[in-house]
Parts: structure tokens; C-alpha cells; sequence
């Protein structure tokens, strides 16, 4: 949109008597707020398709920490020993 429609706009926005440019202002509110929304779903399903391969039960995350204890318990076990 360039800046003379704009300019316009303005214009006539503040040649509305209140109710309606209060009306206006509701509106556009709306609009922002549906665009807001849209813009997070679609954030939140990309994430969610990005990393829809890691677990994310706080059962996994304690199981796969599990495995790193003892990976590296078997590790530094193994370095005494040698």
C-alpha cells in the first residue's frame, strides 16, 4: 500500500464520528488477534514438525539421563581400571 492510499485512510478514519471509529478500532483489534494466533499455530506446528522425533514424557527424558549415568559411570570405572 503506498503512502498517499494511507494518508487516505487516515483521513477518513478521523473523519468518523467516535462510535464508529471506536467500532474500527475493535475490529482491526480482531484482526490483529486472529493474525497473532495464525502466525503462533503455524510456529507451533513447525516445532512441533521439527521435533516430533524426541520424546517428550518426563518418563523418556528420566530413562535417556539413566542411560547417562551409567554410560559414564562405565566410562570413568573403566579409566580407574586402566
Amino acid at each position: 500500500m503506498s503512502t498517499a492510499n494511507l494518508d487516505k485512510i487516515i483521513e477518513e478514519v478521523r473523519a468518523l464520528p467516535p462510535v464508529e471509529r471506536e467500532r474500527l478500532r475493535e475490529i482491526l483489534n480482531e484482526e490483529a488477534k486472529a493474525a497473532r494466533q495464525a502466525e503462533g499455530s503455524k510456529l507451533v506446528k513447525g516445532i512441533m514438525g521439527k521435533y516430533a522425533h524426541v520424546p517428550a514424557s518426563s518418563e523418556d527424558f528420566a530413562a535417556r539421563k539413566q542411560e547417562e549415568i551409567e554410560r559414564e559411570d562405565r566410562r570413568a570405572s573403566g579409566e580407574k581400571k586402566g
